[in-house]
């Protein structure tokens, strides 16, 4: 899992720097200050998590737990349903149909899980 977290990380980090830059100088003629403002809050949060995403890669490295693997997974659910769907509702002009949460929740669940794991991983016995 090491490896689909860090590549998840990367992938989600580069695309979110894109979207940034986009939102910033290329969608001024395209959007309403609201709904680059919209737009940016997708970035941000795709950004955020996909710097916990190469903790969450790290620590699948370092421990064989489901609770974190868990973790990844609700993170990456998390960036594709909260920020895909203020992409989708602000660029393509889409309808809201409510999908926002269900990514809100998943970034939620992620990080109460993470809390989980932190009391059962084993710690590493020092020497």
């Amino acid at each position: 899992m090491f490896r689909v977290f860090l590549t998840l990380a990367g992938f989600f980090g580069f695309t979110g720097v894109i979207l940034g830059s986009y939102a910033s100088h290329g969608l001024k003629s395209v959007l309403s200050e609201a709904q680059i403002l919209t737009f940016k809050l997708g970035v941000q949060y795709q950004l955020y998590h996909a710097i916990a995403l190469l903790g969450i890669a790290a620590l699948c490295y370092l421990f064989s737990s489901r609770l974190i693997q868990a973790t990844g997974w609700l993170f990456t659910i998390g960036i594709l349903f909260f920020s895909g769907t203020l992409y989708s509702i602000t660029y393509f002009g889409l309808p809201n149909i409510g999908t926002a949460p269900i990514g809100g929740v998943a970034f939620i669940l992620g990080w109460f899980l993470l809390c989980i794991a932190a009391w059962k991983v084993p710690a590493k016995q020092s020497i």
